[in-house]
């Protein structure tokens, strides 16, 4: 299985840009994991917050496949524990998921058409995080979601 984190926004500060890379190294043992990073919409403050959520969603649909498997990250989303995500993603492999998508939105969420089209939604806390931590923070889970399920010392039970 393929996991790539989307994420719509500018790029990284580069303390967050070394760590998503120390994360992305480690990944590289146990799944086929890459970022990538969709340009803000042109000239998105004048456009209204429906119609800026509708232009980004045009942008993702044109980039998802029909076969993706896509999680949308969203505060109404379900929580998991870490356990849970990894029995999550051995799920997904088992399932014969060919390729995983993360969807972090823009900076007024989520347009309702993709929340739709999503099979999952994530929430990862109550709390809110600027988009490059949760950048981060989402890769820095995955990998401790299959240290997990590799019995690797990362996590601790």
């Amino acid at each position: 299985m393929k996991i790539q984190l989307w994420s719509i926004g500018k790029d990284n500060d580069p303390y967050i840009r070394d760590g998503i890379a120390v994360f992305q190294k480690r990944l590289q043992h146990y799944v086929d994991f890459e970022l990538r990073l969709i340009p803000t919409v042109k000239q998105a403050a004048s456009l209204s917050i429906p119609e800026l959520k509708k232009q980004e969603a045009r942008i993702i649909n044109d980039m998802l496949q029909p076969q993706d498997y896509l999680v949308a990250l969203d505060e109404h989303g379900k929580m998991m524990t870490t356990l849970q995500l990894a029995d999550f993603l051995q799920q997904r492999t088992n399932a014969g998921t060919r390729q995983l998508v993360l969807l972090i939105g823009g900076a007024f969420g989520i347009d309702p058409s993709l929340l739709q089209r999503a099979q999952l939604k994530l929430s990862l806390s109550s709390l809110t995080f600027p988009h490059q931590l949760v950048r981060l923070i989402v890769t820095e889970q995955i990998y401790r979601a299959y240290s997990v399920l590799h019995n690797e010392k990362y996590h601790h039970q």
